[in-house]
């Protein structure tokens, strides 16, 4: 399928204004930490399962084939585009191949773990000291309990979001400099009654990247909303609950600020 790449994501000035530098910028920094996590251990594991390892390596040759070269004078958006269609199309491939090896569950189970710990890695010392701000003074040295009443940075930092977001420059930063637009495109927030957070990403760039016009299937169920939700789940600082629309390419991220404990206190 031919899909109109100006259409999809601008021409002209939209190429290389902020937004365009933030995305390829968030990116290249993203790729530098988990990109290697498909030719290191999915396809690794892939050999190690399949009858013909060969037939792997010359499979996972032509799906590299398919990258663009990224050229000096490309723009941001171009250059991002590149980069990160590649990586969602050789992990749904990756994982449309792992599958046919694995029982569901277990098939399900290795790919989400390995991208959990993957993004953990990833993130390093910035999780426990995440976790720390937000939890109680009492909870800090201690493990943590859900339901109970977040700290007082946690509560500022809803509250904070709450006034931004629903403003003129929360709306502002939203269209021009969202930090999350490389990774699932143009967001529309909005704070729930209960003081949760929610964002709805009305056609997400890890459908669209790829540039073929079909959904990303595994790599979005597995690679994005199984590992997240691990790694933020019920016991995180900002436990994240997803819901593709597939086979519409929109999604629905609610995550939970702990608001609502914090009102009932």
């Amino acid at each position: 399928m031919t899909v109109d790449l100006d259409q999809e994501f601008g021409s002209g000035w939209s190429k290389w204004n902020p937004q365009a530098w933030m995305d390829f910028i968030v990116v290249k920094i993203m790729m530098g930490r988990v990109g290697d996590v498909i030719p290191k251990t999915y396809v690794p594991i892939l050999r190690l399962v399949s009858d013909d390892s060969g037939k792997v390596d010359d499979a996972y040759a032509q799906v590299l084939a398919l990258r663009e070269p990224i050229h000096l004078l490309d723009s941001p958006r171009d250059k991002w585009r590149k980069l990160y269609g590649a990586y969602i199309r050789e992990l749904e491939w990756v994982y449309g191949e792992l599958r046919q090896h694995f029982p569901k569950q277990e098939y399900q189970d290795v790919v989400v773990d390995i991208m959990a710990r993957t993004i953990k890695d990833a993130m390093g010392a910035m999780m426990p000291s995440l976790e720390k701000s937000m939890r109680t003074e009492a909870e800090a040295s201690g493990p943590h309990t859900p339901g109970r009443e977040p700290s007082a940075i946690a509560r500022g930092m809803a509250r904070l979001s709450e006034k931004v977001l629903g403003g003129p420059i929360g709306k502002w930063l939203l269209e021009h400099l969202n930090p999350v637009n490389g990774i699932v495109g143009p967001v529309e927030m909005k704070v729930l009654p209960d003081g949760n957070l929610q964002m709805y990403i009305p056609r997400c760039y890890m459908h669209t990247a790829p540039s073929d016009g079909q959904t990303q299937d595994q790599a979005c169920l597995w690679g994005c909303k199984g590992a997240c939700e691990k790694v933020f789940g019920p016991d995180s600082v900002a436990p994240m609950y997803f819901e593709p629309h597939l086979p519409d390419f929109s999604c629905t991220l609610t995550v939970d600020l702990g608001r609502e404990a914090s009102a009932q206190s």
